[in-house]
């Protein structure tokens, strides 16, 4: 089973670079990860700037109790309506990448593609799971809500988009019971 990208930590290159980068000179930094109000973990990092569109990112922090150091190239590239997207270099992989992940039991932070990380989505077979997770995702993300008989329209959403997403849910749910019978054998009659 492949391990999946929501089970560790992962951050952002461009934004935790970007303001040192700008500023042009080396700057410090402590990064964390927040879950219910809580500190559940935290790394000190410097970025040291080398040239204009180059720099060195350095990652501190203790995993086991063992201290971790280690250096990660970081480059810009300049965007088509102006600034610098600033992307790191896997030292693994030499892939350039946005984000930087570490794994349950892993020790450093590299590319998705380096600890073969899988989305959640890609671990859902398919049929009646996958129609699930859709409509679980639909409810929750864009409807807000937990109810799936008869979600409430949320505010700030237009009439038209909310029965847009209604008709949405009542052909999920005609697939998931179509799926069903399915996996029974069962045959509907119409």
């Amino acid at each position: 089973m492949a391990v999946i990208v929501d089970y560790g930590l992962r951050f952002s290159v461009h934004a935790m670079v970007a303001k040192a980068m700008k500023l042009g000179e080396p700057t410090r930094g402590v990064w964390g990860w927040w879950r219910d109000r809580e500190r559940t973990a935290s790394i000190s990092y410097s970025v040291r700037p080398v040239e204009p569109l180059e720099g060195v990112l350095t990652l501190s922090y203790a995993k086991s109790g063992e201290p971790v150091d280690y250096d990660i190239r970081i480059v810009g590239e300049p965007c088509r309506f102006g600034g610098v997207r600033w992307f790191a270099i896997c030292p693994h992989t030499r892939l350039k990448v946005s984000k930087l992940y570490l794994p349950p039991g892993a020790k450093r932070f590299l590319a998705r593609k380096a600890w073969r990380l899988a989305y959640r989505s890609q671990t859902v077979s398919s049929g009646f799971a996958r129609l699930c997770d859709q409509r679980d995702r639909l409810l929750l993300r864009t409807l807000k809500s937990d109810y799936p008989e008869c979600p409430f329209r949320p505010k700030h959403m237009r009439k038209r988009t909310f029965e847009k997403h209604l008709a949405k849910l009542e052909r999920l749910h005609d697939a998931m019971d179509a799926a069903m019978l399915q996996r029974f054998g069962v045959h509907a009659i119409l």
